[in-house]
């Protein structure tokens, strides 16, 4: 028995034109959790459960419901399933390899059989899409990816997480407001006119992060997981620039058609890419049983991660 991914299951909205640029844009007014209850129902179906069969949810977004409670609880209340735990992460680019590394530790210590979890964003209600802003829009997309994790027989494993945060570099990229350390109200019509609750990036900061950090954290997580670059069938790889996944991909000598850039499709679904992305490989059979996956994402926070599966 090996703590291992049962079920894959992803949904993606329709795509339209944002700035010469396809996306999926959930243009009903959903939330993540929405998205994510869409994308559920593809990977109980493929491990032969229920929602009755999740004994915990670790939810991963950016971009949640409300303000609060997390929307972990708006998912656990639309998929039923009961009064079962939970938990937000907001570790957002990165938010799924936290999500995953969490569930794991679960399912390992035997707190818990079946732990669901869920990277979900609707970043399109958050967007600047005025002359000055569109080419940020741009980049991003809506959309939900989840993995059921739990313990079964058989050659796949989740062999091995990397979690990293730094924090000092949080204003390089971030969205300020509203903020609860602004007293005595969390957004002014000064900020709000000022569009201070958009999203901010310092893009040439953001890259050198991204080409710089990725390669070590893949490289930790292989060394904890005793595998060679080689022996990794595909690499998924999200970063909010597409040819910064790219770079890294060459940095370790990896063809590109054993790199998978979740935002060259898609924009960046942040939290949503990597469970995106590598269910969408399973369902058209690119990945079988018994392919080793490498995940690695990094953003906001600024935090970063590499996980390790085999399937």
């Amino acid at each position: 028995m090996s703590t291992r991914i049962l079920g894959l299951g992803h949904f993606l909205p329709p795509e339209i034109d944002i700035g010469g640029a396809r996306r999926p844009i959930a243009v009903d007014p959903v939330g993540p959790s929405t998205l994510a209850v869409e994308a559920t129902r593809g990977a109980l179906a493929q491990a032969q459960l229920s929602a009755a069969d999740v004994d915990f949810i670790v939810f991963a977004t950016m971009t949640p419901d409300a303000n609060f409670p997390g929307a972990g609880c708006f998912f656990q209340d639309q998929m039923g399933c009961g009064t079962v735990g939970a938990l937000d992460v907001r570790a957002q680019c990165a938010g799924f390899i936290f999500a995953l590394s969490i569930a794991e530790q679960f399912v390992g210590a035997g707190a818990y059989e079946r732990v669901l979890v869920a990277g979900a964003e609707v970043h399109s209600a958050g967007l600047d899409y005025s002359e000055g802003g569109i080419q940020v829009a741009r980049l991003y997309g809506d959309g939900a990816g989840v993995a059921l994790i739990g313990n079964a027989a058989g050659s796949g494993a989740l062999r091995a997480t990397a979690i990293h945060t730094d924090g000092r570099r949080h204003r390089e990229f971030w969205c300020e407001y509203p903020s609860s350390r602004q007293h005595p109200t969390r957004m002014t019509l000064e900020d709000f006119r000022a569009g201070k609750h958009f999203l901010t990036l310092d893009v040439d900061k953001v890259r050198r992060f991204g080409e710089e950090l990725l390669p070590a954290v893949i490289h930790e997580a292989l060394a904890k997981a005793q595998v060679k670059v080689t022996g990794i069938d595909r690499f998924i790889i999200g970063h909010v620039l597409p040819d910064v996944a790219e770079t890294v991909g060459r940095q370790l000598g990896v063809e590109k058609a054993r790199v998978n850039v979740p935002a060259e499709r898609y924009g960046h679904l942040t939290a949503a890419a990597l469970p995106v992305a590598l269910s969408e490989e399973v369902a058209r059979g690119s990945l079988a049983s018994g392919a080793t996956v490498c995940l690695a994402a990094c953003g906001a926070g600024f935090a970063w991660g590499a996980a390790v599966i085999t399937l």
